[in-house]
């Protein structure tokens, strides 16, 4: 199973070590054959970039903070398969829309069949690719994420980010929370998943 990860899942995996989302990371940088786990370059800067920069609010904190490349480097260290620059694959958009702003209003499918040159047939017939491409609509910000899974033949994405969760599944492309993939690995039960989310597996 293909899976690209977001950073949604990077902070919850460095906020709370020993968690799921740290868990699904460990199985993904151990190139278990059952877990094909990647990130892309622009999501690799993100996380940067928020870490360093912009800064981020861990569980129970009230304001985000930055942090020091020392602070990082654990976490880098235990994740370098997944963040070695020549190993990362790559995304075609950034967290703009660069080039690619003419296409404001265009449907989502017709959107990622130009960046990506993903069949048009396979975007067209998600329910979510109907969506227009506008700031209210969608997070413009988070298009690189699905944009480099379909690029990099992922089979799913797995984030916590609401909104794209709310755009599953995206052509070939499953959306999905770290509790249903690794309910789908076998690392927890079916059962202890929430009803709503076991609704949405």
């Amino acid at each position: 199973m293909r899976v690209e990860f977001d950073t949604t899942v990077l902070w919850s995996a460095f906020h709370k070590p020993g968690g799921l989302c740290f868990s699904l990371l460990a199985l993904a940088a151990q190139r278990a054959p059952v877990l094909d786990g990647f990130i892309t370059d622009v999501i690799g800067a993100e996380f940067w970039w928020r870490a360093t920069q912009q800064g981020v609010k861990g569980a129970g904190q009230r304001v985000a903070r930055t942090y020091s490349e020392q602070e990082l480097a654990p976490f880098l260290e235990a994740f370098e398969v997944l963040f070695e620059p020549a190993g990362m694959e790559r995304a075609s958009i950034g967290r703009t829309l660069g080039r690619f702003a003419g296409l404001v209003g265009v449907p989502l499918g017709g959107f990622l069949h130009a960046v990506t040159g993903t069949d048009r047939a396979a975007l067209l017939s998600s329910v979510s690719s109907a969506v227009p491409v506008t700031f209210e609509s969608v997070d413009v910000a988070d298009l690189h994420v699905i944009a480099g899974a379909l690029e990099n033949h992922a089979d799913m994405i797995c984030s916590s980010d609401r909104r794209l969760l709310g755009l599953d599944p995206v052509g070939p492309v499953r959306i999905v929370r770290p509790a249903v993939l690794a309910a789908e690995l076998g690392l927890i039960e079916q059962s202890v998943l929430p009803a709503q989310v076991r609704r949405s597996a």
